[in-house]
């Protein structure tokens, strides 16, 4: 009953900033031709549905998650909300700062499998024209290879009008390992966004993969 509980709760906090996520792990999906999703897997009710845990604590200093499965770990502000789904994706969201604020920012996770052959400008190219396609008043601000962790990496800054009719600002990062991609999203309010990045900025110093 707890875990039901605060599942519901997290539905209300996430939706919007899920969408980004799901749609996201939909392009990921697209270039991973090691595994075909079938469509129902893609739904964006799903991430809902496939939710394990569920965890908000109220430590002072930063916690740390340690994915053993995809081998990866992050540290995140103890007051957020952190959500694992049978997906192997993950969210970390932020408290609400009043009852109004209906979308707070986040960061969200995703892991896919690739082939080894499959390179980072590939699935760039694949990333970018999807986005364009799906937000058609995208503003990319930002777009540039970089390396993250140690890897070749493609970092993105844009803003963009969801399904909700809300404008948000959005930065991506995604990057390869040998047969592993990782795919890196921080969603916040336009004005909000600067607020947060501090924060984002100290999770993703954190980041570390175990290969």
């Amino acid at each position: 009953m707890i875990v039901k509980s605060n599942a519901t709760r997290l539905h209300g906090l996430n939706r919007s900033f899920l969408q980004l996520l799901v749609i996201s792990m939909a392009i990921f999906v697209i270039i991973c031709v090691w595994a075909p999703y079938s469509e129902s897997d893609l739904a964006f009710g799903s991430l809902y549905e496939n939710l394990l845990v569920s965890t908000s604590v109220s430590e002072s200093e930063f916690l740390t998650y340690d994915d053993l499965i995809t081998g990866f770990s992050i540290k995140y502000p103890p007051d957020w909300e952190r959500a694992q789904h049978i997906d192997e994706s993950i969210t970390f969201i932020a408290p609400k700062e009043s009852n109004s604020d209906i979308f707070p920012a986040g960061l969200g996770i995703i892991f896919r499998k690739v082939a080894s052959n499959e390179s980072l400008s590939y699935i760039t190219q694949t990333q970018l024209n999807t986005l364009k396609n799906l937000y058609p008043d995208i503003n990319i601000l930002e777009s540039f290879d970089t390396t993250f962790v140690g890897h070749p990496a493609h970092k993105i800054v844009f803003t963009a009008t969801d399904n909700t009719s809300h404008l948000r600002k959005a930065m991506q990062i995604w990057f390869k390992t040998d047969t592993k991609t990782y795919l890196i999203t921080y969603k916040a309010d336009v004005e909000k966004f600067p607020q947060y990045l501090p924060t984002i900025e100290k999770m993703l110093n954190s980041f570390y993969t175990s290969k």
